[in-house]
């Protein structure tokens, strides 16, 4: 039983403030909230700041479309012959302006930008009062949303590029043009640095919601993406509380492992509250996330996993265990055995360890976003560009050691084609450990994108034009402030 979880109640209170769509802006919505009659107390607030994360739950996020489009686009997956047309358009690279799965993801993320601007505009209009409110809750409401809008904006700038950037919550916001890369960075940056300053320890903050440490190790990144390798060491040495050693790695993706001592930031889900994932607007309540029933191989199984990727896993690597499933293996509990399998498939994300299948009413284990190990392994990166690739070196073992596999830096390590003599070879190393450790949680794109290696790792790559998804077509057809001529380059 998940205790002391974000209940998120709130999405529809901000319905006709959020919606996007050109025909929804001249609607007179009475059930829309007035920011300057709602901020009146705690509860209301904190209403208002539950409805951002919402966004992260929904269709367009981890609900269905995040895991595929990240998961696909790193290759980690082969789709089935099940696997729909757009959710393969993502592996096989064949994608265009008019896939409505990115226009989907694209706008559950600005529709959470809208509603963190809503609270931020609030405080900044004086509408937030202060007489029945504290000033140190405020902050930490406003470090949370703050946390949020980055966390939004991150990923949408490193999917596309520039992206529209508003700091409004109408819908008219959005017609705005695009904006730089720097641009959004430098907004992304100014968010965190509040967060930082003003969200809580991970022991004063309730599950589930965002801490001083997922605002420290969001900040670690995007240094990292940014090449400001002592900034991120910085911001990464800063977080403090967390621990690998005692964590099971099958933890990292079951529901008896959430929120343990790894893990840092969460987006929650709950089977017993449930939720429509077919509702792709955004409103509404949805607790659960379809990622069970789609890769699940007593389901619906669309997904397996690429045996390319399969291999960057060493033959004796407890993670292989902890991470999926095999013919072999046994799963619903011990009392049913894979014999039939052709492929190797996810267990992380999956039920199957304790059910026969992943039924038809959804799953509600969490999706870990950032946890600690990913931590380590960042700070390794920077250390080791920073020239000290002993400290590097150090942190890779760290990792190692949860799952007793052999230290880089060993004979035995060298012999298996891992040697760590150079910077460079030190770099190998991270690419291979953060693709075993991190494996299935929507990281590796990003990681391959930031190390330049998508064009020799990605099949059906190509330079000039896959650095970057395209605009949603509907995106450019529906804001006056875009055109064609602001369509990434290739498509």
């Amino acid at each position: 039983m998940k205790t002391k979880k974000i209940i998120i109640t709130a999405t529809a209170i901000l319905a006709g403030i959020i919606s996007c769509k050109e025909e929804e802006l001249e609607l007179q919505d009475p059930n829309v909230i007035v920011p300057d009659t709602f901020f009146q107390r705690s509860n209301e607030l904190q209403s208002a700041v539950n409805a951002t994360y919402s966004f992260l739950q929904s269709q367009g996020m981890y609900g269905r479309i995040a895991f595929f489009l990240f998961d696909n686009l790193s290759q980690e997956n082969l789709g089935t012959d099940a696997l729909q047309g757009g959710l393969k358009a993502f592996m096989d690279y064949t994608y265009d302006p008019s896939l409505g799965e990115f226009f989907t993801y694209w706008q559950a993320a600005y529709r959470g930008i809208a509603s963190a601007n809503f609270v931020i505009e609030a405080d900044a209009n004086g509408f937030i009062e202060t007489k029945n409110i504290p000033q140190e809750e405020i902050n930490q409401r406003l470090g949370e949303v703050r946390f949020l809008r980055a966390l939004y904006y991150f990923n949408l700038t490193n999917l596309w590029g520039g992206v529209p950037l508003t700091q409004q919550t109408e819908p008219e916001g959005l017609e705005v043009p695009k904006a730089s890369q720097e641009e959004v960075y430098a907004l992304i940056k100014e968010d965190l640095n509040f967060a930082v300053a003003n969200l809580s320890e991970q022991a004063d903050t309730q599950q589930g919601r965002a801490t001083r440490a997922a605002a420290l190790a969001l900040k670690g990144k995007v240094h990292l993406f940014l090449e400001e390798w002592a900034e991120a060491k910085a911001a990464l040495e800063s977080i403090t509380g967390y621990t690998i050693e005692g964590v099971a790695p099958r933890d990292n993706g079951n529901e008896a492992g959430e929120f343990n001592p790894e893990s840092i930031f969460e987006v929650n889900y709950d089977k017993q509250i449930g939720g429509d994932q077919w509702d792709a607007t955004g409103n509404g309540v949805r607790e659960t996330t379809f990622r069970g029933i789609e890769y699940a191989p007593t389901n619906f199984a669309n997904i397996v996993v690429r045996p390319s990727f399969f291999a960057e896993f060493e033959d004796d690597d407890p993670r292989i265990e902890a991470y999926f499933y095999q013919n072999g293996d046994t799963y619903n509990n011990g009392n049913n055995t894979f014999d039939g399998l052709t492929s190797v498939v996810w267990r992380k994300y999956q039920n199957l360890d304790v059910q026969p299948q992943d039924g038809f009413d959804y799953s509600g284990i969490n999706f870990r976003v950032i946890r600690y190990a990913d931590v380590l392994l960042m700070l390794a990166e920077a250390e080791n560009e920073l020239g000290n690739q002993a400290a590097a070196i150090a942190l890779l073992n760290r990792v190692r050691d949860r799952v007793n596999m052999p230290n880089y830096g060993t004979e035995e390590m060298d012999r298996r084609g891992y040697p760590v003599g150079t910077q460079q070879q030190v770099f190998e190393v991270i690419v291979h450990e953060r693709a075993v450790e991190l494996a299935g949680e929507q990281i590796r794109y990003f990681d391959l994108k930031r190390w330049g290696l998508l064009p020799e790792v990605i099949e059906g790559f190509q330079t000039g034009k896959h650095e970057f998804l395209p605009i949603p077509q509907q995106e450019i057809d529906a804001n006056p402030a875009l055109t064609n001529a602001d369509q990434n380059p290739g498509y």
